[in-house]
């Protein structure tokens, strides 16, 4: 668990490599999304027997996607079936045979570094803690992205300049893959020869498709289909279909966090300090609340209520990527019962 995505997938890389020849991890890999898929069938899944190997690998990545929309709308659920719902996972995770190694990839670490040191460890960090005998638990944080950068340039025999690799964090954000991919391609330019300089990043990395979600995000606020729809044709032709559709449920999640914070009387400090722990910026945290205005704390839950069920259908096959986006653009600009508030 963690924020450094990149690091994690070489671990689990690491793993499947465990399994033998290409033939072997494939018939013994099996790997999920927590987003559509539902934990009640988790037993069914890692019950087969492994073939030729002794044990089966399950990826199981977003593992409580589905119950953290749950607690972010906590108000609407009694805490008794919320934690209900936390044993009913654990139960699963404990019905595991041994023939099966399962492996949860949560994307950001379970328990921030303020709730650790006040000794407040997330309830699944919890329960890992107590079963060590068949459980272990390794974080990835990211920490800073420039120092991240140099690393990952020197381990591949390349240099960057401190100007350089402050662009680059600046152009990626906290998306590591993405990180890699650019710190490689940068290298190969300057070939290996002379260290990376800024004035190569904004030559080859385009920028950050941050300020187009943005800038999407405010016209759907303001219910302009058109500005909105004109953001997201940009943004399918900038970058990958799945990526944006990612990072625009992330952007309405601290949308609702924003709104729930505005609506019990917070102010900017205290966004600031809540959304840090996510590892938002502070300056993006300042962009966050004249957009959660434009939405009430209602109209939020039902639009994230809403991308989930998309979701479903683009991980059932049933639309593509870029009609869930269209799709989600028109329904929102066009839809009365969606009001916004300047409240």
């Amino acid at each position: 668990h963690g924020d450094d995505e990149y690091n994690i997938a070489q671990e689990v890389a690491k793993l499947e490599a465990k399994l033998g020849d290409d033939a072997l991890r494939e018939a013994n890999t099996t790997s999920l999304d927590g987003r559509s898929f539902n934990l009640d069938d988790l037993v069914s899944v890692v019950s087969p027997m492994p073939f030729m190997t002794k044990r089966r690998l399950v990826i199981l990545s977003h593992p409580l996607a589905r119950l953290e929309i749950k607690e972010t709308k906590a108000k609407f659920f009694n805490k008794q079936k919320l934690t209900k719902d936390r044993e009913k996972i654990i139960e699963n995770f404990e019905k595991i045979p041994l023939t099966t190694a399962l492996v949860l990839v949560e994307h950001k670490l379970l328990t921030s570094d303020w709730e650790r040191k006040k000794g407040n460890l997330h309830w699944l960090e919890r329960w890992a803690g107590s079963n060590r005998e068949r459980v272990y638990v390794k974080a990835f944080p990211l920490g800073d992205m420039e120092g991240w950068i140099k690393n990952q340039a020197s381990q591949e025999g390349g240099q960057f300049t401190h100007e350089a690799s402050k662009r680059l964090a600046e152009l990626v954000g906290d998306d590591t893959r993405l990180a890699d991919q650019e710190t490689r391609k940068l290298l190969d330019y300057a070939d290996y020869k002379r260290p990376v300089e800024k004035e190569d990043v904004d030559l080859l990395t385009p920028d950050s498709s941050q300020a187009d979600i943005f800038a999407m995000v405010d016209a759907l606020g303001m219910r302009d289909g058109q500005k909105a729809s004109e953001n997201l044709q940009r943004l399918l032709e900038q970058q990958e279909h799945g990526y944006i559709f990612a990072m625009v449920i992330r952007q309405f999640r601290l949308l609702l966090l924003v709104r729930e914070i505005l609506d019990g009387g917070g102010g900017g400090d205290e966004i600031a300090a809540k959304l840090g722990f996510l590892r938002v910026k502070k300056w993006m945290s300042r962009k966050l609340i004249p957009q959660a205005k434009r939405f009430s704390l209602s109209v939020l839950e039902e639009i994230l209520d809403r991308l989930l069920n998309l979701d479903e259908d683009v991980k059932s096959s049933l639309i593509p990527v870029d009609l869930a986006l269209q799709i989600f653009v028109s329904e929102l600009t066009s839809q009365s019962h969606y009001h916004s508030t300047s409240r």
